[in-house]
C-alpha cells in the first residue's frame, strides 16, 4: 500500500471529495451531498491522502440502529489495487467493533464484479437486492458482513 494519511473530512474539502466522485462513478453524488454529510452527526468519514495532500481514497458512512453503512468507498482510479479501499474498510470495521455494533452493510451496482468480488474477499455476504436503486436503473447488491463482537 502507499503511504498515506488519513483525516477526517471536512467542509473545506467538499470541492476535492466532488471532484474525486466525478473521477470514480458515472453517477457521482452532487457537491452539495458531500456538504451535507461531512457536517452530520453520526458519521464515519474518513479520507486517505497521499504525501504532497491529494485524496487518493474515501469511505463515508453512517449508523443505521448497530448497523454501519456504507454510503461510499471509493479509490481514484491510478491508486487502485494498492490496498486502499481494504484499509479503509478494515477502518469502518474497526469503528464499527469499538460502537458496539453488529453489522457493516452497503449496496453495489450488480455489474461491478471487481467491487462484489472485493467485498465477497473482506467477509461480505449477499444478502439482498434493491431493484432499479440507481438512476440508470441498475439494481444494486446489497453485502453485509457479521463483526465479531
Amino acid at each position: 500500500m502507499i503511504r498515506t494519511s488519513v483525516l477526517v473530512p471536512q467542509p473545506g474539502d467538499v470541492r476535492s471529495l466532488a471532484e474525486a466522485e466525478g473521477t470514480c462513478f458515472a453517477d457521482p453524488w452532487p457537491g452539495q451531498l458531500f456538504a451535507s454529510e461531512v457536517l452530520a452527526p453520526g458519521r464515519f468519514h474518513r479520507m486517505l491522502v497521499d504525501p504532497a495532500g491529494c485524496l487518493v481514497a474515501y469511505l463515508l458512512s453512517t449508523w443505521q440502529y448497530l448497523d454501519l453503512h456504507v454510503l461510499k468507498v471509493a479509490t481514484m482510479p491510478e491508486r487502485r489495487r494498492q490496498g486502499l479501499a481494504r484499509h479503509l474498510m478494515e477502518m469502518a470495521e474497526s469503528h464499527a467493533v469499538e460502537m458496539g455494533g453488529e453489522t457493516v452493510t452497503l449496496e453495489v451496482r450488480e455489474s461491478n464484479r471487481v467491487a462484489v468480488a472485493f467485498y465477497l474477499s473482506i467477509g461480505f455476504a449477499l444478502v439482498g437486492r434493491r431493484k432499479a436503486y440507481y438512476m440508470d436503473g441498475e439494481d444494486a447488491l446489497v453485502m453485509t458482513k457479521h463483526l465479531a463482537v
